[in-house]
């Protein structure tokens, strides 16, 4: 076998080049921490990567979601509280309105009672970001408004029995959010209720509509409605004895007692409401471990040993430096068997 220079020098070449390539790939692997960069160089990690990064970015976004829910029920319970606190001050305002031994006071009474209803009003109207809280499926409207005397939602008489069935509706509202329960749509393109979260709270739901005895002059069972017309009937009362005309008294003694029942009602919704609350919390927490889970598994799949990587790198700098300096060698007994 005859061994020339040229066929020396293009088996060194490549040689070198394999060096340099491999050089060049560990010192890559150790700058990434990555054990592929295209797919090419590993099809099946890199098929494993893919679907666990995109259940790691899945994942990602149903937590940021059930934060915002999380947040905006927070807020809604913050409300909440702060109508039940108005409440029982309207309730002791009512109760000294009924006191005959304080009849005297009975027009400032209505005025009391009459600005704590347009401050629960203000309250039912909190915002969280830019979306009103107790909306519904509306959240870019205030929905509350207390119009001469009467509670309006949308626009509408809460007490007026005609609009009663407009009301069930808005109260059933819903907008379906992803936080991690499988969301599927059903053969109508409608969302599965069982693999979504109703993210709509709606104001009429939790505060009622209608009236007792199912009329337009029944007693209203909201709570808000009752505050206005007692804080109305007070104001109403005689400036000097602060007496109430006998229809006027009849009809505080039906608000009043209405006044006292009709909370239970609406701390029933807010108990429902604050299950919602817990629920979210609980399942951010799932997610939150499943969020761990997946970035343990991808980072066990997509990252290399460190200690290895330098260990390879090491050795590859090695050869490459080795082949170098064989380079030397050659590239001088092929200049002195030239110059021979």
């Amino acid at each position: 076998m005859r061994v020339t220079t040229n066929g020396t020098l293009r088996t060194y070449r490549g040689h070198l080049a394999r060096a340099t390539l491999n050089q060049f790939q560990s010192m890559n692997t150790v700058l990434t921490q990555r054990r592929f960069t295209s797919y090419a160089e590993s099809p099946s990690l890199a098929t494993q990567s893919f679907r666990l990064h995109s259940a790691y970015a899945r994942n990602t976004a149903q937590q940021s979601m059930s934060e915002e829910m999380i947040s905006k029920f927070e807020a809604a319970g913050s409300s909440l509280q702060k109508l039940q606190e108005q409440y029982l001050d309207a309730l002791d305002a009512a109760e000294q309105g009924q006191d005959d031994s304080k009849a005297g006071a009975r027009v400032q009474l209505g005025e009391t009672l009459k600005g704590i209803a347009e401050g629960m009003v203000q309250t039912l109207n909190a915002q969280y970001g830019e979306k009103f809280i107790f909306a519904g499926a509306d959240g870019d409207n205030a929905p509350f408004e207390l119009k001469d005397g009467k509670l309006l939602f949308r626009g509408l008489d809460v007490n007026d029995p005609a609009n009663e069935a407009a009301f069930k509706e808005m109260a059933d509202e819903v907008a379906y959010v992803d936080i991690g329960l499988g969301m599927q749509l059903d053969e109508n393109e409608q969302v599965v209720p069982s693999t979504a979260f109703n993210s709509a709270i709606s104001g009429i739901g939790l505060l009622g509509y209608g009236t007792t005895d199912g009329t337009a002059n029944g007693v209203p069972k909201n709570m808000i409605s009752t505050i206005a017309e007692l804080g109305e009937i007070y104001s109403r009362a005689d400036s000097e004895t602060g007496y109430l005309d006998p229809a006027d008294e009849e009809r505080a003694e039906a608000l009043f007692d209405n006044l006292q029942e009709s909370n239970s009602d609406f701390r029933a919704n807010w108990t429902k409401m604050d299950t919602q609350a817990q629920f979210l919390k609980s399942n951010d927490t799932r997610l939150t471990s499943t969020g761990d889970t997946l970035q343990t598994q991808y980072e066990g799949l997509d990252r290399v040993d460190l200690a290895d990587a330098l260990t390879t790198f090491a050795y590859a700098q090695y050869s490459y430096n080795a082949a170098l300096r064989v380079g030397n060698d050659i590239l001088s007994q092929s200049f002195i068997d030239y110059m021979s």
